[in-house]
């Protein structure tokens, strides 16, 4: 930016009007979630139907839903040449099969899990998650896989759930009931919990599942892997109370099934699906034991203990038949009956709380606010706004086969996710109330992600857009420099190749790349950028064996020097620091943040809009407007870089030379930013911009510094 006075009078006379799009199309016919939706809202009053969104801010807001990012120019050019009767259906089905869309609800699930890619575990379980869903593998496998994993995380990456509350069975009992059912408990852990009906023993009883699995830590590699003990570590009465003896807890699930005549219609269809599913060999057995899980619905409470398995269905032979490649090496990595007894509980088809925590969850993700709210606090004693429209979404969560696909795909073809806001004339009692309500759209600013990668894509920033030396700068990178016992600058010694070699093949330095280098103090964007499929690069059980066989205690400790002498912690001794200048070309270019490792720093541009830290259970996303979002947007580097036009840049021909087309170019850019293309005052002031500035390219730089800092661009229609 070169002027002040231009960056001043772009944001300022830069309209935020209603988008106005090209076509008008129609919205989505009557669904069966708007049915339900209606008959909920049957009785109340005073709610008013927010308008119909036009085919390009439906183009917008289902993209950055489903793929984490605003459309791209192509994708907007492709839109607009398929028909309007189509165009929308085609859409949403071209979105879900994306590996963007995989990337954006990776994160959904990353920060329902929790996952933390610096914890013991954290990446391969990342990698683990982001592989079931682009697999779609339906949720309650998932589930069942997560809550009764053992052993080495790159042999079984889903045990970095279990890890990441370091194997504690009081912690794990809190997640587990939150995450996985939506229901918290963790105040039973100290007493009966006094706004619900838990009592302290109950969740002893469900700790007790986790009260045998071990954390385990090699003394030769310093791997770290979980396996299961002989004796529960879970005792009542609780220690506190200071009791005279205590004993084993008996392993209980204290959450009811529902209870039936007759097998109810979504679960027939659930079976029917998962039938079709085995005849065509597209998923293993273990997704497919539904009459065992349904028998098992038949027991009371009591039968799910430690001792007895709900009847019809026997634990250990399922986990032989799904662990077998652990079990087959003996005691190593032993399987977890219990915890795998609990993960069928959890998932069963008659275990309505969670179908519908995840309903729930999911239909707040994409409509702004829950069919209850806390999403991961259900109580009897809880309000449920639309009880008809939560009990349709989970029972069809279940006959989909837990596919969360088909919910996206029904939630964003319905009527109800097609309506706009209502605008400001109308009373903040009717526009809450309205939205409450799902009758009108509610106000969503864009996930730091999502906006990250719209700036991203906006200002072209997926590749680079100067030509190599367009952008030679000088900076001073500080350095340390070793001394010898006389003061004097030395070398370190180099580490020895193979070990250096053997230490950067591991999957955990190989699954890391740099995105944009940080060379500026307001630099607050780059990041570290996870490779998954190095994630997942197996060291099976065998390989561990051999290693430990072969190497010798002399080698073991090599390896183990060798990592502290490695760059990131330098070798030890007296040094001081040097400024050494170096010029670099500055032409950044950035991956998808959604390929970063997360959570990212505090002062990262990702946290700073509201990236949930993760350590904490119901540490969600926060959407609170804040300076230090202001001052990123305004002098963060992404922007400023977002905002230049490159010589690349197809904008570029229209601001300069024989090509020069000032009204075509800002149209270009109102597209690009805004989705929409501009009204005929926002064309005429845009142009005046550009004449105004000392060239059209400063201009330009002005306009969409000042669009990008718009509420228009950082919410969602």
């Amino acid at each position: 930016m070169n002027s002040m006075n231009s960056w001043i009078k772009g944001f300022l006379i830069l309209p935020l009007l209603t988008s106005v799009g090209l076509f008008s199309g129609s919205v989505f016919g009557k669904s069966k979630v708007d049915s339900f939706i209606a008959l909920d809202n049957a009785e109340k009053k005073g709610l008013t139907q927010g308008p119909a969104l036009n085919d390009l801010a439906y183009l917008r807001k289902v993209t950055v839903d489903l793929m984490g990012r605003i459309p791209s120019s192509a994708e907007i050019k492709q839109y607009r040449e398929w028909t309007a009767e189509e165009r929308r259906g085609r859409l949403v089905e071209n979105l879900l099969q994306q590996e963007r869309f995989t990337d954006r609800w990776t994160t959904f699930l990353a920060d329902m899990l929790r996952i933390r890619t610096g914890a013991t575990g954290g990446g391969q379980l990342l990698a683990y998650v982001h592989k079931a869903v682009e697999e779609g593998k339906p949720f309650d496998r998932l589930a069942r896989e997560l809550i009764s994993a053992n052993g080495k995380t790159t042999s079984v990456p889903a045990v970095g759930y279990i890890l990441g509350d370091n194997v504690d069975p009081m912690a794990l009992t809190a997640a587990t009931a939150q995450v996985f059912l939506g229901v918290r408990m963790q105040c039973a852990q100290c007493h009966d919990h006094p706004f619900d009906d838990w009592k302290q023993r109950q969740f002893y009883e469900m700790a007790s599942f986790f009260g045998k699995t071990q954390r385990i830590e090699n003394r030769f590699t310093r791997a770290i892997y979980t396996t299961e003990g002989d004796n529960n570590r879970v005792l009542w009465p609780p220690e506190r109370s200071k009791p005279k003896t205590r004993a084993p807890v008996d392993a209980r699930f204290p959450f009811l099934l529902e209870k039936f005549a007759e097998k109810p219609e979504h679960v027939k269809r659930l079976e029917a699906k998962r039938e079709a599913e085995k005849a065509n060999l597209s998923v293993d057995d273990g997704t497919l034991a539904l009459d065992a899980l349904l028998e098992g619905a038949r027991a009371t409470v009591r039968d799910a203990t430690r001792k007895a398995a709900p009847a019809g269905f026997n634990p250990e032979a399922e986990l032989k038949r799904q662990n077998a490649a652990l079990d087959v090496k003996g005691d190593l990595y032993r399987s977890s009956a219990l915890r795998h007894e609990l993960g069928k509980l959890i998932t069963h088809p008659y275990n309505r709380y969670f179908a519908q925590n995840f309903a729930n969850r999911l239909w707040a993700e994409l409509m702004g606010r829950g069919l209850y709210e806390p999403i991961d606090d259900y109580s009897e004693y809880n309000t449920v706004s639309h009880p008809k429209t939560l009990e349709f979404l989970r029972n069809e969560f279940v006959a989909v086969g837990y596919d969360f696909r088909e919910m996206i795909r029904l939630i964003v073809n319905s009527d109800a996710y097609s309506r706009g806001r209502l605008d400001i004339n109308r009373s903040s009692k009717e526009r809450l109330d309205s939205e409450h309500a799902f009758v009108a759209g509610s106000s969503r600013r864009l996930i730091g992600e999502a906006l990250f990668d719209s700036i991203i894509t906006a200002g072209h920033l997926t590749d680079k857009k100067w030509p190599a030396g367009a952008n030679l700068k000088t900076i001073q990178r500080r350095e340390r420099v070793y001394l010898t016992e006389d003061g004097e600058e030395k070398k370190p010694e180099p580490v020895a190749e193979e070990l250096k070699k053997e230490l950067e093949s591991t999957p955990e330095m190989a699954s890391m790349k740099k995105t944009a280098p940080k060379k500026d103090g307001y630099d607050l964007e780059s990041s570290i950028a996870l490779d998954f499929d190095a994630l997942l690069a197996r060291n099976g059980v065998q390989e561990e064996l051999e290693a430990m066989r072969l190497r010798s205690d002399e080698e073991l400790e090599a390896m183990r020097m060798a990592r502290e002498m490695t760059p990131a912690s330098g070798p030890r001794g007296k040094y001081k620091y040097v400024y050494v200048d170096q010029e670099i070309d500055d032409n950044p270019s950035y991956s998808s943040s959604f390929r970063m490792a997360s959570p990212a720093a505090p002062d990262h541009f990702l946290r700073i809009f509201g990236q949930p830290g993760r350590s904490q259970l119901g540490d969600f996303r926060d959407f609170t407007a804040s300076m230090r979002q202001a001052l990123m947007m305004i002098n963060g580097k992404l922007t400023h870089e977002a905002s230049r036009v490159g010589i690349l840049e197809p904008l570029h021909n229209l601001l300069e030379g024989e090509g020069k087309n000032l009204e075509k170019a800002i149209r270009k850019a109102y597209v690009e930013i805004y989705t929409r293309e501009p009204s005929k005052d926002e064309i005429k002031e845009g142009v005046a911009i550009l004449e105004e500035s000392e060239s059209c390219l400063d201009g330009m730089a002005d306009l969409r510094w000042a669009m990008l800092n718009s509420h228009e661009f950082k919410f969602l229609p």
